[in-house]
């Protein structure tokens, strides 16, 4: 305590010591250095024939990669320094189980995309065992088929065929089985995660908190230009690249992921307008604080309870697209999407050698994507109003 007698003044802060981004390396910049530095050896590595990831790395799987370590640094790093906090707000998550079902399934799936395809390895044909029903079910079979269950004859030359343990989700018009499907269209719905969270995303936050934390010129400029990009259809470029180039699910992130986040940064203009007028930014600024500080300690936390669930409706949102653009077609035959796995399940009639069934007789084609679709999608909109409440700093218990 000082002296009573000493006029009050204003304490000088030494934001070199506060201001960490001053420094060149930081925790943050160096898991991303390291990570970096990480994917390239692999790759190089890779190259020479010198290492064996295991499984075949394309392209998409590299950019990934380099999503992986883009969240690692921007989102585990500080999650982990400020351990307390992190705590705290997995607590306020999981406190309610509604919100607790969404995240644990959101990690399920996660796990389930990473080790599945490991675990399941790759799919193969099996015509002989095509439009098996799964584990205590009833199918019809033709003749052509190997059937694993018990055989029960019908009508004339009709037999079904029972379910068995060997593919317990059954299988599709091409011997694949339904829970190696599952496990791929997990992996295909993670890359489109991941890459939402790690490039749209900051893009987005990065354009709105610039355009209304310094306003004037650069507020225009880049408001202009989001006009522009909310007025271009994402789909009629996609069909564009999809004539020139080889339709890949890479494409089509790239695609949507340019065009489809105008929303986000408008968003985030908006309450970064409203918040930088707020006493503590006027203060933290008048003492000398960076730009970069102030949105980092005092926009971003105070915008939480809008940006969160704008980030999930999105993620949302690009899942369901890439269900629906696979769906309709438009992707890459050997890329197992839930979207085309029902579509190949509603797609009646479905032809075999001596078989032809209607939608509703192969119903767990589509029934069992259709699910985890689904859960995927509300499991989204239940984890981003739960972090919302969560990160909320204004939210006093």
């Amino acid at each position: 305590m000082g002296d009573a007698s000493e006029p009050r003044r204003f304490e000088r802060v030494n934001w070199n010591k506060v201001d960490h981004s001053r420094r060149f390396v930081t925790p943050t910049r160096g898991v991303f250095l390291a990570g970096i530095l990480l994917l390239v050896g692999l790759s190089l590595l890779e190259r020479a024939d010198a290492v064996s990831l295991g499984v075949s790395f394309g392209r998409i799987d590299w950019v990934i990669s380099l999503g992986a370590v883009v969240l690692a640094s921007i989102v585990v790093v500080p999650a982990v320094r400020r351990r307390e906090l992190t705590r705290r707000a997995l607590f306020r998550l999981v406190s309610r189980p509604v919100h607790a079902a969404g995240a644990v399934f959101l990690v399920g799936l996660s796990l389930v995309a990473v080790v599945g395809p490991v675990i399941v390895g790759s799919t193969e044909l099996a015509f002989q065992h095509r439009l098996h029903a799964p584990y205590g079910f009833t199918g019809k079979a033709s003749w052509s088929a190997e059937c694993l269950g018990e055989v029960t004859d019908g009508e004339g030359i009709t037999r079904y065929c029972g379910g068995s343990m060997t593919y317990p989700l059954g299988t599709n018009h091409r011997g694949h089985p339904m829970g190696q499907l599952i496990v791929e269209g997990a992996r295909t719905t993670l890359y489109v995660l991941v890459f939402t969270a790690a490039f749209v995303v900051p893009l987005a936050a990065t354009v709105g908190i610039g355009a209304g934390f310094r306003g004037g010129r650069i507020d225009d400029l880049l408001m202009s230009y989001v006009d522009v990009q909310l007025c271009i259809p994402a789909i009629v470029v996609f069909f564009v690249g999809y004539m020139y180039w080889n339709v890949s699910l890479l494409l089509l992130l790239v695609m949507f992921g340019l065009f489809s986040w105008g929303g986000i940064a408008r968003l985030v203009r908006s309450e970064t307008l409203q918040r930088r007028e707020d006493g503590h930014v006027l203060v933290a600024r008048s003492l000398g604080a960076s730009p970069f500080y102030v949105a980092k300690r005092h926009i971003v936390p105070n915008i939480t309870n809008t940006l969160i669930p704008a980030i999930f409706h999105l993620l949302a949102l690009l899942v369901l697209v890439e269900a629906g653009v696979a769906f309709l077609g438009f992707h890459h035959i050997e890329l197992y999407s839930w979207g085309s796995t029902i579509q190949e399940g509603l797609d009646p009639p479905v032809s075999g050698v001596g078989l032809t069934m209607e939608p509703h007789k192969i119903w767990w084609v589509s029934t069992f994507p259709a699910i985890a679709l689904t859960l995927t999608l509300v499991s989204l909109k239940l984890v981003g109003d739960g972090l919302r409440d969560a990160l909320d700093p204004r939210r006093n218990h």
